[in-house]
């Protein structure tokens, strides 16, 4: 075998390689080319992804802020109601510049779930006392708080179109559609490309998420408990039924600061509540990217839920309960607030009632101010107005004025807590006269609800004068003899001089055991619309605002007839019972004794006049901006007893001697007349009310 070349065999090898270079260098540029691809394909996709990222992160920021905007927008709607004033998704204290009544000053905004929350409470502490009536009553303003929300829906749902406008309490002009669409503008970043909102794109809707705290807390001093689900953490739950007394409330979506939801939890409807009224904000837009020719849009969903400042209400207003000739201490003695809608004497089926309206300004101080009898009367089940029902309605006025803050444990303590009595316990009655006598003296009892709810009670002097006007459009109840046996004994005084009409110098007055009952209520109709100059606001009373009380300078003899003579000495007469049943006409006796009808008169010369003169009268004060009564307690209700008076005048005359076997006249043998013998009989009678103390 021949043996191998080694220098061949080396060439061919070396050949082999040379072959060999070319190709493998190909397959590396190859390599190299596809890699180089691929990371340009991957870059390209990262940078479309960084941009497409960015793009929606920035879209979801932008459509966070205009929902949140628009939600902030309709935090601050209000609309007017006939029953509450001024109505909104959130409440106001009374600052609001757009909001003034006819005296100027500013209204409260009530917020639909204060009102549906003290409608709530004031049923529960009416079922508590165990009184249909004020349950009633509270019921009655359960279904016209739904009725006001349904109107602020109506507004908030016309507000989410393009172009829709509304007002704030200040009277700005509210924008919801508009403010989204500037928010979402306001947050575009644009990181990559051009990246524009869609004209006309933006869209709001209204619906409910259930289950989120409300600001409105939950009864406090109350040993109940709702359904399951009704509440959380001591609030109502939003959209969730709370029953009570197979009664139905539910509660809007309104928190006590703006924030954002999950937009999957959105409904357009919540289920399994027989109402609802939708505040829950969705904005929806769409975003355009042109990225190099390439157009893409994106849509974005974001969800807010409004807020509500709570209020919490300073000073509601004083309920007070006074008796200026003092409190009755006979067989229907008055010891409590229960005595007054829970107790026997005033509810005997015989103490009907009259009830009027003041109208065309404060009766009596405007001039042209009258009062007529009033057809509005709240509860249905009683037509005879009966004086029992009659302080429930201003009671529950009263209540109903702390708003969701009222301790039910404290109202129900403080019903059947024995009233303190008058300090000093009587007063020497008529003032400088020879002949006086010690009377009950006058005592006031007050009632204010504290900031955390409570109930403070007081009790103070109470003389007849000054007297409460009636507020405009505001009632009065008047009932007669609304206790018949109020005094545990009567009280006679005489000799006393008596003025007007009566005219004797040496008259009788007799405190009888009789109390006739007056009311007047200046919350029964409140807000802008129908309450009147003052909107259903409390009154100011130094009484009760712990200011210094004047004694007023009231003249009631002939000299006064220079004031005004407009209005009636009676006011009776709309079907209740009729006055001074145990006689005489109720014109009193100047300047001792004012007729039988709450407020200073004067002797014009010949009849008795209502005075008009407003240093005789209790007023609303004159000014503007927040009124005083926001911050120090005025009076809401005030229920009032005067215990009747009855006035004589005694005259001897002389008197036929009558045989008594048979009633002939017997003649005199001396003078050949008729014999008489002097007696003391009284030929005037009347009942009034003490005027001067």
């Amino acid at each position: 075998m021949p043996l191998n070349n080694p220098i061949k065999t080396l060439q061919t090898q070396t050949m082999k390689k040379q072959n060999l270079r070319p190709q493998h260098g190909s397959m590396l540029v190859l390599m190299i080319a596809f890699t180089a691809t691929i990371v340009l394909a991957l870059l390209f996709f990262a940078l479309g992804f960084v941009r497409l990222t960015g793009t929606q992160s920035e879209q979801k920021t932008a459509i966070e802020a205009a929902a949140l905007a628009a939600a902030r927008e309709m935090s601050n709607i209000v609309v007017i109601n006939p029953d509450f004033g001024y109505v909104g998704l959130s409440d106001s204290a009374p600052v609001g510049t757009d909001t003034s009544s006819a005296d100027n000053y500013y209204n409260q905004v009530h917020g639909i779930n204060t009102l549906m929350g003290t409608t709530l409470l004031d049923y529960i502490i009416g079922k508590a006392i165990d009184n249909d009536e004020l349950r009633d009553l509270a019921d009655v303003d359960f279904q016209k708080a739904k009725l006001a929300a349904d109107q602020l829906q109506t507004e908030l749902n016309r507000c989410r179109a393009s172009g829709e406008t509304a007002l704030d309490k200040d009277g700005n002009v509210l924008n919801p559609y508009l403010a989204a669409e500037n928010a979402y503008r306001a947050n575009q970043v644009r990181q990559a490309g051009k990246s524009t909102l869609k004209a006309g794109s933006m869209k709001l809707d209204l619906g409910a998420v259930d289950g989120n705290i409300t600001n409105i807390k939950t009864p406090s001093g109350w040993g109940g408990s709702f359904n399951a689900g009704a509440t959380k953490a001591g609030y109502y739950a939003s959209y969730k039924p709370v029953v009570f007394d197979n009664k139905t409330w539910v509660f809007a979506g309104v928190g006590d600061s703006m924030k954002l939801l999950d937009p999957q939890k959105f409904v357009a409807s919540a289920t399994g509540v027989p109402y609802q009224h939708r505040t829950i904000v969705r904005a929806e837009a769409i975003q355009d990217l042109n990225d190099g020719g390439i157009v893409a849009s994106t849509i974005a969903v974001a969800v807010a839920q409004p807020a509500s400042v709570y209020d919490p209400k300073p000073a509601p207003g004083a309920l007070v309960v006074s008796f200026p000739d003092g409190p009755p201490d006979g067989v229907c003695a008055l010891r409590n607030l229960a005595d007054l809608y829970l107790g026997t004497c005033l509810a005997d089926g015989n103490d009907n009632s009259d009830v009027y309206i003041a109208s065309n300004g404060d009766y009596p101080t405007d001039p042209s101010s009258t009062i007529t009898p009033d057809p509005n009367w709240p509860i249905p089940s009683d037509p005879g107005k009966q004086a029992n029902n009659a302080c429930k309605i201003a009671i529950y006025d009263w209540l109903k004025r702390a708003g969701t803050k009222a301790n039910v444990a404290a109202v129900l303590a403080v019903q059947n807590q024995n009233w303190n009595m008058p300090n000093p316990a009587t007063v020497v009655w008529p003032p400088g006269v020879a002949g006086a006598k010690p009377i009950p003296n006058g005592v006031a009892h007050i009632f204010k609800f504290t900031p955390t709810g409570t109930v403070f009670y007081q009790s103070k002097q109470a003389d007849p004068a000054p007297f409460y006007v009636i507020s405009d459009q505001q009632m009065m109840v008047e009932s007669f003899e609304a206790l018949t046996n109020g005094a545990a004994d009567i009280v006679s005084i005489k000799p006393i001089d008596l003025g007007p009409p009566i005219m004797d110098s040496d008259g009788e007055v007799i405190l009888t055991k009789k109390y006739d009952l007056y009311i007047r209520d200046y919350g029964r109709r409140p807000g802008k619309m129908n309450g009147g100059k003052h909107s259903g606001e409390p009154i100011d009373d130094p009484l009760v605002s712990q200011k210094k009380v004047e004694k007023p300078s009231i003249r009631l003899a002939n000299n006064d007839t220079g004031f005004g003579t407009t209005g009636l000495a009676s006011l009776s007469g709309a079907g209740a019972k009729s006055k001074s049943e145990g006689g005489g006409g109720g014109s009193g006796a100047l300047p001792l004794i004012l007729p039988q009808e709450d407020f200073a008169f004067y002797w014009s010369g010949t009849a008795m006049q209502i005075l008009r003169a407003p240093g005789a009268y209790k007023q609303f004060q004159a000014g503007s901006g927040v009124r005083s009564t926001y911050q120090v307690s005025g009076v809401i209700a005030d229920i009032r007893f005067r215990r009747q008076l009855q006035v004589k005048d005694d005259n001897t005359v002389e008197i036929p001697v009558v045989d008594p076997t048979t009633g002939t006249p017997v003649v005199d043998p001396t003078t050949g007349l008729p014999s008489t013998t002097p007696q003391n009989v009284s030929t005037k009678s009347d009942i009034g009310y003490v005027g001067l103390k």
